[in-house]
């Protein structure tokens, strides 16, 4: 299959292989990120989305460690388990311990997918200890992706977390699989380069259950068609695949610019 990519996407394919030669190094990366997989609605693909930034993160050729609060039917620990641990904000012992992990400037990157339900106590304790600004200060960037949809719930949370969590990195992601044809971008508004939109494209359903039944990961489908699953179906999955973490190099390349940006000027 055939994918007509956009301009950036096609200057960024051009200098993959050297982008993934600096990766495979962790002490290479020009960054390390905590990840927050986030939305204050259940069931709009959220852990789904944390699944495919974890792959993308483990193709770069760096250490990835994820956490899941409040799962949901689907949980992230079913399908990385071996990469996936539980964790809870309910205590002050076990925030502390979720904290003071993602605080440490280790060169391991961190993704927590973030259930519905510990959403506002969460991004509350966040905000209280200023965990941003501590994690600034130690060269981590904190980076929330945003699982839009068109919920008057999820707008407004939206905007909350932009007015009193200003420094985050706060990227809206439209997956086409759950807004189904919706334009929400007036809805996410964002000021920043770092912040423009990703936009994951519609995985059909049948495709969703060859990669889930065949218990491989995106980054095999990524690199080559794989045996356990038709050729077919192998082929336009490794097209979906690479369409999405095109649009993952394009945010880290957008990122890196904002902060070399930022460099100069100071």
């Amino acid at each position: 299959m055939n994918v007509a990519l956009s301009h950036s996407q096609s200057v960024l394919a051009a200098i993959g292989d050297d982008l993934n030669d600096c990766a495979t190094d962790p002490q290479t990366r020009p960054w390390t990120a905590v990840f927050v997989i986030a939305s204050p609605r259940p069931a709009n693909g959220k852990t789904f989305l944390a699944r495919l930034i974890v792959d993308f993160l483990r193709m770069n050729g760096g250490p990835v460690e994820a956490f899941e609060l409040s799962p949901g039917d689907e949980a992230l620990s079913d399908q990385l388990p071996d990469l996936t641990t539980y964790a809870d904000v309910e205590s002050t012992k076990a925030r502390m311990r979720l904290f003071d992990r993602l605080i440490l400037a280790d060169g391991i990157a961190k993704v927590i997918d973030l259930g519905h339900l510990s959403f506002q106590r969460f991004f509350s304790v966040m905000e209280q200890i200023e965990f941003v600004e501590a994690a600034q200060r130690r060269s981590l960037d904190v980076i929330v992706l945003y699982a839009a949809d068109a919920h008057p719930k999820s707008v407004a949370a939206y905007g909350i977390l932009q007015k009193f969590l200003p420094s985050l990195i706060m990227v809206p992601v439209f997956n086409d699989g759950i807004l189904k044809g919706k334009k929400l971008r007036d809805q996410y508004p964002f000021t920043r380069a770092a912040a423009v939109p990703i936009q994951i494209p519609l995985l059909l359903p049948g495709l969703k259950a060859h990669a889930e039944r065949s218990g491989l990961s995106f980054i095999d489908f990524h690199s080559q068609a794989s045996a356990p699953v038709p050729l077919g179906p192998a082929f336009e999955l490794r097209s979906w695949t690479k369409r999405v973490f095109l649009e993952f190099r394009e945010f880290e390349l957008r990122l890196l610019m904002e902060k070399v940006k930022t460099s100069l000027k100071g």
